[in-house]
């Protein structure tokens, strides 16, 4: 059966880089360098993006909730809350398509690896490198990175 939904799609521009094993990740949006950081729940949740051809919000949630064994209604609320910050920061768009109603298989970004303990999902702005600090690490990016200076 098919049926029309809301798809996402990731800005091409944007570039991930996972840090600490499913701990933290960093989202590099290549059009005004601005980075956006990414607690572990919205590592799974982005990775689950990418790996999927055909991502909706449903298979997003239906993923989370599955992976991080929470409720269907929690997980489709915090789903929608993050998509809603990647989407206000310019990061992903929606369009309608036409796909198949099957449901997704949610074993595929999870590739054996274990999760952590489920928080709700985190993007983080940073207007600029020199805003990024990552959480259990002292390492503040300095304005002389950005501008390729020393410190």
């Amino acid at each position: 059966m098919q049926t029309r939904t809301p798809m996402i799609l990731i800005k091409e521009q944007a570039s991930f880089t996972e840090l600490v094993d499913n701990q933290e990740g960093i989202i590099l949006d290549l059009d005004n360098l601005h980075y956006c950081t990414l607690n572990s729940t919205g590592v799974f949740l982005w990775k689950w993006m990418r790996s999927e051809k055909q991502s909706s919000v449903e298979s997003l949630s239906a993923a989370m909730a599955d992976a991080f064994n929470i409720g269907s209604d929690l997980a489709e609320l915090d789903a929608s809350s993050f998509l809603d910050d990647l989407f206000g920061n310019g990061l992903i768009t929606f369009t309608d398509a036409t796909i198949d109603a099957a449901p997704a298989d949610s074993s595929s970004p999870r590739n054996s690896v274990c999760l952590p303990a489920y928080e709700t999902p985190h993007l983080k702005l940073s207007n600029a490198l020199t805003q990024v600090t990552l959480s259990g690490s002292s390492t503040i990016a300095t304005a002389a990175i950005a501008t390729g200076g020393g410190l």
